[in-house]
């Protein structure tokens, strides 16, 4: 059985109503019917594919300060993860490298 934590912060306005029903819920059972069952096998094969989609490469290119620029101030922090998820989606749409070529 699992364990259930509900905290609420100083700013949150509850009614003691809804306080009892989160009381309530501390002692109702976690119902797993809907998770499916694996196997041991099947489980390690989807942590190797977990830890291969993980994998990087550092990489280096040149850009123009203009564009780096324009990512920065677009994006903000996590511009460059930003364009790593746009370049990953361009290799399944060949017609977009095709007009850069």
């Amino acid at each position: 059985m699992g364990i259930v934590r509900v905290t609420a912060s100083e700013n949150d306005q509850l009614s003691e109503e809804a306080l009892a029903e989160l009381a309530a819920l501390k002692d109702r059972p976690i119902d797993y019917s809907d998770i499916p069952k694996y196997t041991r096998e099947e489980l390690e094969r989807m942590r190797l594919m977990a830890i291969e989609m993980r994998k990087k490469q550092m990489f280096s290119l040149r850009l123009q300060c203009s564009t780096i620029s324009w990512w920065k101030q677009t994006i903000g922090e996590g511009y460059t993860g930003v364009m790593a998820r746009l370049l990953d989606k361009a290799t399944k749409h060949p017609e977009w490298i095709k007009e850069c070529l």
